[in-house]
C-alpha cells in the first residue's frame, strides 16, 4: 500500500508518497488543475490511499482524483496539529507528516459530506450570509440616527410605518445620502433573501425530515433546513453528547491529578449549528409553556445565558432523537431539571 499526504493550497498542493515501510517514493508541488493531479498518481504499482486536511478545496480535489486512488481520508486539521506539532512547518513537512500518520493509522478523521449535503449547506449558508449583511446595514442606519439624536417612535424602524418615518426624517446631506444608500441596499438584499427563502421552502417540502423537525418548539422550516445541512448524516455521531460537542454546546473540562475544572461551552465545531439552536431556545421560551417552565426553573439558580444554553442543548437532544431514531417530539423532555 502506498500512502500519500496532501497539503492543499489555493493554486497548488504539495504531495508526498511513502510506502508501507515509510520510505519516500515521490514528493513535490503539483498544480491544482484536475489533469495535473490525476497525472501525479499515475505509475504507482500498488494501491494508493490519500490523506488531505479538510478545507474549502477538498471536494474539487476529491472529484479530480477519486478514480485514480483506492481511498481518500479527510482529516481534522486541528487534531492533526495536536498530534504532530512541530517547530519546523512548511508544505513538505506537512504533507510528509500526513503520509506517515496515514501509514501508521493515526489520523483523526473528519466526515466527508456528500454532494447533496454540500449543496444544501451552500444554499442555507447563502441565506445566513445575506441576513447577516442586511443586519449590518440596518445597524449602520441606526448608528446614523443615534449620531444625530433621532429616535423613531415605532418599534421597528424598517417596518412599514418606520420606513415612512425614515424617508421623511431630516438629516445633513452626507448623513442623508448614507441613509438612503443603506436603505437601498437593505431593500436589494431583502429581495435576494426572499428568493432564497422560497428555494429553501421548496427544499424543505421535498424532505419529510424538515416537517418533523419543525414540530420541535423554536424550530421552523428555515431552522430545520439549517439543522439538516449542518448535521448531515446524524449516524456519524455515536450519541447525543457527540452532537452537542460538534455544536460547541458542551462545557470544556480540564482534569489532571484528580482535579477537575469545568468552564463555559467549548464553542468548537459548527458555529451555525450552535447559533440556530440558541435562537431556537429564545423562540421556544416564548412559544412553548413546557420550554418556558424548564428555562425559568434553571434561571432560578443559574445565569439566564447558562439556562438558555441548557435549553438549546435539550432541544438539540430532541433533534438527535428525531433524526436517528424517528422519535416524535415529546414535551416531557423538559420535565427533569
Amino acid at each position: 500500500m502506498i500512502h500519500v499526504g496532501v497539503d492543499l493550497h489555493q493554486a497548488f498542493c504539495y504531495m508526498t508518497a511513502v510506502d508501507s515501510t515509510g520510505r519516500s517514493l515521490k514528493a513535490g508541488p503539483v498544480d491544482n488543475r484536475p489533469a495535473a493531479l490525476r497525472s501525479w498518481f499515475q505509475g504507482f504499482s500498488e494501491p494508493v490511499e490519500v490523506a488531505v486536511e479538510a478545507c474549502s478545496f477538498w471536494p474539487a480535489f476529491k472529484e479530480a482524483i477519486e478514480n485514480q486512488v483506492g481511498q481518500i481520508h479527510l482529516v481534522h486539521p486541528q487534531r492533526v496539529k495536536a498530534i504532530a506539532s512541530a517547530k519546523l512547518k512548511n508544505d513538505r513537512v506537512d504533507s510528509a507528516t500526513l503520509a506517515h500518520l496515514l501509514r501508521c493509522n493515526l489520523l483523526p478523521p473528519a466526515w466527508m459530506a456528500d454532494r447533496q449535503t454540500r449543496e444544501r449547506r451552500q444554499r442555507v449558508r447563502l441565506r445566513i450570509s445575506l441576513g447577516q449583511h442586511r443586519a449590518g446595514l440596518k445597524n449602520q442606519v441606526h448608528a446614523i440616527l443615534h449620531q444625530h439624536g433621532l429616535r423613531c417612535e415605532f418599534s421597528d424602524v424598517f417596518g412599514k410605518k418606520g420606513r415612512a418615518w425614515l424617508e421623511q426624517v431630516e438629516l445633513p446631506p452626507a448623513a442623508g445620502a448614507a441613509k438612503d444608500t443603506y436603505c437601498a441596499l437593505i431593500d436589494a438584499l431583502g429581495e435576494h433573501i426572499n428568493e432564497q427563502q422560497r428555494e429553501i421552502a421548496l427544499m424543505a417540502k421535498a424532505d419529510p425530515r424538515a416537517k418533523w423537525l419543525a414540530s420541535i418548539p423554536g424550530i421552523g422550516v428555515y431552522s430545520a433546513m439549517i439543522l439538516l445541512a449542518e448535521i448531515g448524516e446524524v449516524q456519524r455521531f455515536s450519541n447525543a453528547k457527540a452532537l452537542f460537542s460538534y455544536a460547541g454546546l458542551m462545557p470544556w473540562v480540564r482534569e489532571s491529578a484528580g482535579k477537575k475544572t469545568r468552564g463555559g461551552i467549548s464553542r468548537c465545531g459548527s458555529p451555525r449549528l450552535r447559533w440556530v439552536m440558541v435562537e431556537a431556545a429564545h423562540t421556544a421560551v416564548r412559544s412553548s409553556p413546557a420550554a418556558k417552565s424548564y428555562f425559568e426553573k434553571l434561571r432560578q439558580r443559574k445565569h439566564p445565558h447558562v439556562a438558555r444554553v441548557a435549553l438549546a442543548r435539550k432541544l438539540l437532544g430532541a433533534v438527535y432523537a428525531l433524526l436517528r431514531d424517528g422519535v416524535a417530539f415529546d414535551e416531557s423532555i423538559f420535565a427533569a431539571v
